[in-house]
C-alpha cells in the first residue's frame, strides 16, 4: 500500500518535476505571442478541470448527483474555481490573486503530504491518482501564468485572501447545511486528523504565511517606488513628522 514519502510517492514526485520543469521550458522558449499562450492557459485550464471532475466522480463512486459532487475541501474548491480564474479574470483581479494563493499552497503541501494516498494497494486507485493530478495542475497552472505574465500578486489587494476565505467558509456552511455533507472546509474536522490545524488555525496561519510571501515577493520584484511596504513607511513617517511640527 502507498505510503506518504514511500516509493511511490517519491516517485510520483519526481516525475512530475521532472516532466513540469521540461514544459515549462519548452512553453517559456516556444509559446510567444499572446494568442497562443491564451490558447494554452485554456488547455491547461481544462485539462486541470477535467481532472478534478474526475476526482469528485471517483470519491462519490461515481454518482451523478451535482450537488454531491460539488468539493468539501479547501483544495478541491479552489480546483473547480482556479481554471475559470486563470482564463477569464484580469492578472490584477483580487480574485484570481485569492485563488491564485489557495493555488499554490493547498497544492504544494498536499503534494508533499498527501494523506489520503493509502486508499489502495496502487496510487493508481482512481480517487488516489486524480486527486494527485489535480493538485499537480494548482501548481504547475499558478507557475505558468506567472511565468507567462498573466497574474501578479501584489500587497494592494492584500485583502483579497480575507475576503475569499470567508466565501469559502460561507460555501462550507452551506455544504453542510443545505447540501447535507458531514464537514466541509474544516468546520468540524480539522486539516490533518489529530492536530490543531482546524478552520481557524489554519486561516491565521495561512494569512500570516500569505503576507510575508507577498512582502518578499514585492521586495524582489518591484521597483522601491511601488512596494506597498516601502509607500507605507514613508506615508507613517510623514504622518510622525508633522505631528512632531505640531
Amino acid at each position: 500500500m502507498p505510503k506518504i514519502f514511500g516509493l511511490e510517492h517519491i516517485l510520483f514526485l519526481v516525475v512530475v518535476i521532472v516532466l513540469a520543469t521540461i514544459s515549462l521550458i519548452l512553453i517559456k522558449k516556444y509559446v510567444k505571442s499572446e494568442k497562443n499562450q491564451k490558447i494554452l492557459i485554456i488547455i491547461c485550464a481544462v485539462i486541470h478541470f477535467s481532472l478534478v471532475v474526475w476526482n469528485r466522480l471517483a470519491v462519490r463512486e461515481y454518482d451523478l448527483n451535482i450537488l454531491m459532487l460539488l468539493p468539501t475541501t479547501f483544495c478541491g474548491t479552489t480546483s473547480f474555481v482556479f481554471p475559470f480564474c486563470i482564463v477569464f479574470c484580469k492578472k490584477d483581479s483580487k480574485i484570481l490573486q485569492f485563488i491564485s494563493s489557495c493555488a499554490i499552497l493547498g497544492g504544494v503541501l498536499t503534494l508533499i503530504y498527501p494523506d489520503f494516498i493509502g486508499q489502495d494497494k496502487s496510487i493508481f486507485y482512481d480517487k488516489t491518482i486524480s486527486g494527485l493530478l489535480h493538485h499537480v495542475f494548482l501548481v504547475f497552472n499558478f507557475i505558468l501564468i506567472c511565468m507567462l505574465g498573466h497574474f501578479k500578486p501584489s500587497m494592494k489587494n492584500w485583502n483579497s485572501l480575507v475576503l475569499g476565505l470567508c466565501c469559502f467558509m460561507t460555501y462550507g456552511i452551506f455544504s453542510i447545511t443545505i447540501i447535507g455533507n458531514s464537514d466541509a472546509m474544516v468546520i468540524y474536522n480539522p486539516l490533518i486528523e489529530g492536530t490543531i490545524f482546524n478552520w481557524l488555525f489554519t486561516g491565521i496561519l495561512f494569512i500570516i504565511l500569505y503576507t510575508i510571501c507577498l512582502l518578499v515577493y514585492e521586495r524582489i520584484a518591484f521597483k522601491k517606488e511601488d512596494r506597498w511596504f516601502d509607500n507605507f513607511v514613508i506615508k507613517v513617517k510623514q504622518k510622525f513628522n508633522k505631528n512632531i511640527e505640531k
